[in-house]
């Protein structure tokens, strides 16, 4: 954990479309928000018996609120010669955008006024993990923290906790890697605190992501401004632009095996291994990486990633122990 004058801790979570980051790090903000440590026998004395309360704040930043607007998301062109837009490449992600927002939320521990959740209008759908047990990890990390060191490290009274979750977060440690996107996404990695991991098999990340209805846009890049005129001959609605527009993307047939499961091996060769426990990081052909990486459920351990357990079967609440657990570990 950095120290100094920073005000948030950054909880990376990333992995695969539909592996579950958006739920994971909304029931982690459930367990965690408004927690509280008690303070030291020391701290008592000095308050006068009274036990002086620090509180965690928490809140979530999604990388999908980085989109470039729609008319600006790359367009990419298929085997079979069709063009379509890639919204899963690092291009479609405004990356220096997002690192300047980590590193405000790292010195303020507060959101920038102007950055407005697309992501929150997405259908959210049931975690399957059941509400006593997220009261029972809440009541336990409660009595944890209170006993810990933790509040040694709690500036002015509070501690924020940011849970980033996104599909394209980390970057590998050596720069030798062939991973363009990761050499870009390094700012990002590097300002992260923690960095968790969630495996989803390629049949699931396909089943998952084809039954989903779309997606909310952020919508087109508004028009240039218009020419200086005479106050006059403006009109009352270039006077009081209407607010941006949204749209909604719905995933083309075959969009899982064209771009969104090629994209996230390609992009994460260096994190993952083949199914013989082959390093992919040199492997360049997207053919050859699809090959040996098969179904996706084998990762390096020791790069500094935390990869959740479970091969990509297990369930919700055990992702969620498991992200409480070393979370509080970190602590």
């Amino acid at each position: 954990m950095t120290e100094g004058s920073n005000k948030a801790i950054i909880i990376g979570i990333s992995g695969p479309s539909s592996s579950g980051k958006t739920t994971l790090a909304r029931l982690l903000q459930a367990v965690f928000h408004d927690a509280s440590t008690s303070s030291s026998s020391q701290d008592q004395t000095q308050n006068q018996g009274e036990g002086k309360r620090r509180k965690i704040n928490t809140f979530i930043i999604h990388e999908d609120d980085f989109y470039y607007p729609d008319n600006r998301i790359p367009i990419t062109t298929l085997p079979n010669g069709e063009r379509i837009q890639d919204w899963d490449c690092i291009d479609a992600i405004n990356v220096s955008s997002l690192s300047r927002t980590l590193a405000y939320v790292k010195a303020n521990g507060r959101l920038p006024n102007n950055l407005r959740s697309i992501q929150d209008l997405n259908e959210d759908t049931d975690s399957g993990v059941q509400a006593e047990t997220v009261s029972s990890l809440r009541d336990g990390a409660q009595k944890r923290l209170s006993s810990s060191t933790i509040e040694n490290k709690i500036k002015d009274g509070e501690m924020t906790i940011v849970f980033l979750e996104g599909f394209l977060l980390f970057s590998p440690a050596s720069q030798g890697s062939n991973c363009v996107a990761g050499e870009r996404l390094k700012p990002v990695h590097d300002i992260i605190d923690m960095h968790l991991f969630l495996l989803a098999p390629y049949t699931l990340v396909k089943s998952r992501r084809e039954s989903r209805s779309g997606y909310v846009t952020s919508g087109p890049a508004p028009a240039p401004p218009l020419p200086q005129r005479r106050l006059s001959s403006v009109s009352k609605e270039e006077e009081n632009p209407q607010p941006e527009q949204q749209n909604f993307w719905t995933d083309p047939p075959g969009y899982v095996d064209d771009i969104v499961w090629p994209r996230y091996v390609r992009d994460h060769s260096w994190l993952l291994m083949g199914g013989k426990g082959e390093d992919l990081s040199s492997v360049t052909d997207e053919r050859e990486l699809m090959k040996l990486v098969g179904e996706g459920v084998n990762v390096k351990t020791n790069v500094g990633v935390r990869v959740a357990p479970g091969s990509g079967e297990a369930s919700m609440t055990d992702l969620l122990r498991w992200a409480v657990g070393e979370l509080e570990a970190f602590l």
